[in-house]
């Protein structure tokens, strides 16, 4: 099997990645999730890993940015929302964000910590409005128009939904099938033009030739070691069937206890 480019969109992280890194299309892309035509971008990073202190989790970050303006901003592209509470991640996310600017020392002060915004790309309605962005600033409960005005901002990208500006959309929609010709793009903005020529550019180097072999190879891997694993557990069940203890099985598969102990404890479930 060879896996061809047009298999690759932005939705997918490798090609994500390999894109994002590029300060001119994290530009583009940003420009239009925040409607802000003139932002500028003053450094970016892909996977970056903020660290915690020692035995707590860290996070590694899809793709960082700061802005000309000093303003922080993480986009994450979220293709398995239903495996965690995205609501709560990206309370630590911010969280973290902030963790290395604040030192230790009466010197430090809190109105120095930036703006930030973190950006969940989904492929569900994790809110079910079919809105395709869901915008969240701290606010007063009792006093409506009050805001906080702590400098945070969380903003959730739906894929599937159609309600939103038609450049947000378009992009959105660009995101989940990347072909310039993609008739669900329905106002093809020149930003996503631009984004266009930078992943055909992508897809042309062999940096990405190299990051798509990698992929086949893992796929390759992945894909014999749960064939090998459904294999054994075929097998155990049969034996399991035919009154075979858990050492009996073990001996027979050349297997170890542990292993066949584990398996019979799945089945059990």
């Amino acid at each position: 099997m060879i896996l061809s480019d047009h298999e690759f969109n932005l939705s997918d992280f490798a090609l994500f990645l390999s894109v994002m890194k590029n300060p001119k299309a994290y530009q583009c892309v940003l420009s239009i999730f925040m409607e802000e035509p003139g932002i500028e971008l003053a450094e970016v990073k892909v996977e970056q890993v903020v660290l915690n202190k020692v035995g707590k989790r860290a996070i590694r970050l899809d793709a960082w940015a700061k802005s000309t303006d000093n303003r922080q901003f993480n986009m994450e592209m979220q293709n398995d929302s239903k495996g965690d509470d995205l609501r709560k991640r990206s309370r630590y996310y911010q969280s973290m964000l902030d963790t290395p600017i604040l030192k230790s020392g009466k010197e430090t002060r809190y109105k120095h910590l930036p703006s930030t915004v973190i950006i969940f790309i989904t492929q569900e309605d994790i809110f079910g409005r079919d809105l395709a962005k869901y915008t969240f600033t701290e606010r007063c409960k009792e006093v409506e128009d009050l805001e906080l005005e702590d400098g945070t901002t969380k903003i959730f990208l739906n894929m599937t939904s159609k309600n939103g500006s038609q450049e947000l959309v378009s992009l959105l929609q660009y995101m989940k099938d990347t072909r310039i010709d993609n008739p669900n793009i329905t106002r093809l903005d020149s930003r996503i033009w631009k984004l266009d020529c930078i992943v055909q550019e992508v897809k042309a180097s062999e940096e990405w030739e190299a990051v798509k072999m990698n992929i086949l190879e893992i796929g390759i891997e992945k894909g014999t070691q749960i064939g090998i694993q459904q294999k054994l557990l075929e097998q155990v069940e049969k034996k399991l069937k035919k009154g075979c203890s858990v050492e009996e099985i073990a001996d027979m598969l050349e297997e170890n206890v542990e292993t066949i102990q584990k398996i019979v404890d799945e089945l059990k479930k």
